[in-house]
């Protein structure tokens, strides 16, 4: 009687290759869900963070420029800042208003060109005859998720400061 050795798998070794392989799986992409998670979040924070910070640095180099007036407008929402020439005719003008409802700040009425999006406050108050203080906050969405703010006072050299 020749006896024949038979290769090949159980049924019993399949089910536990496949149970073993499910759970590898799930664990892999649980932590690839989370991981993913964490970036989007961490990206966000960090787009937040840049439009404010580049919102504040625009306003702090064009006040740095040393206009003749400063002009808080809206109710402190906007600022406009003005050069004039010697005989006091305004030569160029910045307007930064704030749009509540897009959470925007923009430039000189330019609905297309925002200076920064996901801002959701944006003050400007004046705290002395030559200071001003202006105040960005940007945030993800309307839960308040990754606030991000930042507020500076300025000393306006030689400038006038008047609210509309």
């Amino acid at each position: 009687m020749v006896v024949r050795k038979e290769e090949g798998f159980t049924l019993i070794e399949l089910i536990v290759t496949l149970a073993i392989l499910g759970v590898v799986l799930s664990i892999y992409s649980s932590l690839y869900y989370s991981g993913y998670m964490s970036f989007q979040s961490t990206e966000n924070s960090v787009d937040v963070e840049q439009n404010v910070r580049f919102a504040m640095n625009y306003i702090i180099a064009q006040l740095d420029k040393g206009p003749d007036e400063v002009v808080i407008i809206n109710g402190g929402r906007g600022l406009e800042i003005n050069w004039k020439d010697s005989n006091s005719n305004v030569v160029k003008s910045i307007i930064i208003k704030f749009d509540e409802k897009k959470h925007a700040l923009y430039l000189d009425d330019n609905k297309g060109h925002e200076l920064a999006t996901k801002i959701y406050d944006f003050k400007v108050t004046q705290k002395g005859p030559y200071m001003i203080n202006v105040y960005i906050k940007g945030q993800r969405n309307d839960r308040g998720l990754n606030e991000f703010s930042l507020s500076n006072d300025f000393f306006l050299r030689k400038s006038d400061v008047s609210a509309k």
